[in-house]
């Protein structure tokens, strides 16, 4: 099942910028569409928190608005408005598809360490790949303010995921905690622009109540589902890597639901994609010895054979560990280093 993870985030994610192109087919505006999406969601997820009696502290409410501002009201704001502008959902994948390049370049950057021939040969094949998948779409597409909106979004959630990468959730908090207050806080976003904009009444249609039902549930709930479980278990670059995929999918999928024009290219795009995902992985040498019992040079304490403190180490070792797993090493990563991953996990955003 494992190995089918980062299968499913592929596709999951992919579904939401088919979603925000069913719903700019309603005539709904960016800001209508997300503010009834996050009205149902933020809903049933405080009704849950109530009947947990879950109590959240102030650091902990802090942090997790900073990564719902950024990774679900600015990343979101910017694909819908890059829909309701008429980009195409290829178009707007292959632009966030391009966050694996921000994301190398500022953990290696962070860790003192180059990119190496191969990831740079990865992320050229990446680049290459997504480029063709959509390359028909650029000239046809929501034009300057159109890509400018999703490009913003894409630089969002960049943010969003180094920032949940570096810090792990607190103790005594949990994912359903997390997506509650990130949630929430999108809400209130999509709330006081719809309130200046005018934005609160949806299209009587049915389409539209359809298009907030999918947007539920394939992309939030499958889609940051899958980005969570993912970022906890091969980091910030895996998930970053897999996104090269999503530009063909989301390709194929708009043309078959939504009549948008498939590319040949389409078919090559992907096959390129996929050569830049498996370039970036990068399986840890036997000199790192991750898992070898033995004293982090970070902190000095003692790490014992069965367990692997994420969070510890150099930020080599971090950006090392970020990279192990992209795609179906990441069952094997226990096998590989003799560890299992701590307790403490790798967070991220939630869509």
């Amino acid at each position: 099942m494992r190995a089918l993870l980062p299968i499913a985030f592929v596709v999951f994610w992919s579904s939401g910028f088919v979603g925000a192109g069913m719903a700019a087919d309603t005539g709904a505006s960016a800001n209508t569409s997300l503010f009834w999406r996050y009205a149902v969601t933020a809903g049933v997820l405080l009704v849950i928190a109530i009947a947990r009696r879950r109590r959240y502290g102030r650091a902990f409410l802090v942090h997790e608005i900073v990564l719902g501002v950024l990774g679900q009201a600015v990343y979101l704001s910017g694909v819908f408005h890059g829909a309701s502008l008429g980009v195409p959902a290829g178009t707007s994948a292959l632009i966030a598809s391009l966050q694996p390049v921000l994301v190398a370049v500022i953990t290696s950057r962070a860790a003192h360490e180059s990119l190496g021939a191969r990831r740079v040969l990865g992320l050229a094949a990446g680049i290459t790949g997504v480029g063709l998948v959509v390359v028909a779409d650029i000239g046809a597409g929501g034009g300057v303010l159109g890509v400018l909106a999703v490009v913003a979004g894409m630089v969002a959630l960049t943010a969003a995921t180094l920032l949940g990468d570096r810090r792990p959730r607190p103790s005594g908090y949990d994912l359903l905690d997390s997506l509650t207050v990130q949630s929430s806080a999108a809400l209130a976003g999509f709330g006081l622009v719809a309130t200046a904009g005018g934005g609160f009444v949806p299209p009587a249609t049915p389409e539209f109540w359809t298009a907030v039902a999918f947007l539920v549930l394939l992309p939030f709930v499958g889609g940051y589902g899958c980005y969570l479980l993912v970022l906890d278990r091969s980091g910030s670059l895996a998930v970053s890597a897999l996104l090269f995929l999503t530009p063909a999918v989301a390709a194929t999928w708009s043309a078959l639901a939504l009549d948008q024009p498939f590319q040949l290219t389409t078919i090559p795009g992907f096959l390129l994609a996929l050569i830049g995902v498996l370039a970036l992985r990068r399986t840890p040498s036997p000199a790192s010895d991750l898992g070898a019992p033995g004293r982090t040079k970070a902190s000095g304490r003692s790490v014992g054979s069965g367990t692997c403190c994420v969070h510890d180490g150099t930020p080599a070792e971090r950006v090392e560990r970020a990279n192990v797993g992209a795609v179906e090493a990441v069952p094997g990563a226990g096998r590989a280093t003799g560890v299992r991953p701590s307790s403490r996990h790798r967070r991220g955003p939630h869509r």
